[in-house]
């Protein structure tokens, strides 16, 4: 009786454990599962204040733009660095780039008229006074220089050796042009295929600079990251369009290898740099104010076409924000464009973490 008594004993408290070991995993569990719910709401939280910035960067531009007659220049509202918003829980942080005072890397093939941002606002730039200045088609004289040529400007002026800069250039202008004529220093589908891990190149417009990793030429992971690390700073990706337009307004001092490269460095890098430096804080209210300059009247004649280039307006820009909110985070690269209603609205995004 005493054995059974023991025996009964035993078993209470075998079962006693096991439920208790039962209840701590579930409440182990319902913890995990909690935190996980609210992890995923922090997240879907600070998603949608990054949204919201996107909301107030396009604010911004729009009254920015009102207030300028679409003039746009580095002592507006757009243009403060490291702006900071505090939010409920947490704050939004970010800054807005003018995708016009950098190299446009899609421009260095023309695609034909081939745009799928047909909506995009054209902003006509010259004035019955600037076509007087300007050259006849007909005249050999004038400073007219290929998208390729100024690239390859800009890419001597980063640094990068003669040799270097033509193969670079060409390479870029294969993976962008449709056909598979390979250039002199070029590179086309049998070069790529022909790689440890083969692949195409892409044909057509690039979407986003880590793309130009996979150049030839820029594909080394040590010589091409060199050469990665000097051009970055000067290019920048302008979504399906092959349009290349300067806003001197924008333009830093940093940044004056573009302004000479777009000179094919018949504007010298010191002088430019000496344009960017006398510059008013508020930039110029009209493009002609730009050529009566007496750096860009030096240069000697300039065509039409080329002076088309260069504009105080921009219908191209570019937010990164990062959000914080609950111990989440959420890194957003939007690219804000100008439609033919005259709205800013969002043409590509990209979400970090």
């Amino acid at each position: 009786m005493r054995k059974q008594k023991g025996i009964a004993l035993i078993t209470v408290l075998l079962i006693v454990a096991l439920v208790t070991i039962i209840a701590a995993e579930m409440s182990v569990r319902m913890q995990m599962q909690i935190k996980r719910l609210d992890n995923l709401n922090s997240n879907q939280q600070a998603y949608w204040y990054a949204v919201s910035a996107e909301e107030l960067a396009k604010l911004t531009l729009k009254e920015s733009g009102q207030e300028n007659d679409g003039v746009f220049n580095l002592a507006q509202p757009w243009a403060v660095e490291d702006m900071v918003f505090p939010v409920e829980g947490g704050q939004i942080s970010g800054n807005i780039n003018d995708l016009q005072a950098c190299f446009n890397i899609n421009s260095v093939v023309k695609q034909g008229n081939k745009n799928t941002n047909d909506e995009m606002k054209v902003i006509p730039q010259n004035t019955e006074q600037d076509e007087q200045n300007t050259n006849s088609p007909d005249d050999k004289n004038a400073l007219d220089p290929t998208s390729e040529q100024q690239f390859k400007r800009l890419l001597e002026l980063a640094g990068i050796d003669d040799y270097n800069a033509e193969q670079i250039r060409d390479a870029l202008a294969d993976w962008l042009d449709v056909d598979s004529v390979t250039r002199s220093y070029g590179a086309e589908d049998y070069i790529y295929e022909a790689k440890q891990m083969p692949y195409l190149a892409a044909n057509g417009y690039f979407v986003d600079k880590s793309e130009l990793k996979l150049v030839q030429g820029l594909d080394d992971p040590a010589t091409g990251q060199q050469a990665l690390n000097k051009i970055l700073p000067f290019v920048c990706i302008v979504p399906n369009t092959d349009k290349m337009v300067l806003n001197v307004n924008t333009l830093k001092q940093e940044q004056a290898e573009v302004l000479a490269a777009m000179f094919d460095n018949k504007l010298t890098l010191s002088a430019a740099g000496s344009v960017i430096e006398a510059r008013p804080d508020d930039g110029f209210d009209d493009i002609n104010d730009f050529w009566q300059l007496s750096e860009i009247k030096a240069v000697g004649k300039l065509s039409k076409n080329f002076k088309e280039q260069f504009s105080v307006t921009t219908e191209y820009f570019q937010l990164k924000s990062k959000t914080e909110y609950n111990e989440s985070w959420i890194s957003l690269n939007s690219v804000i464009a100008l439609d033919k209603q005259g709205k800013f609205v969002v043409i590509a995004r990209e979400i970090g973490v």
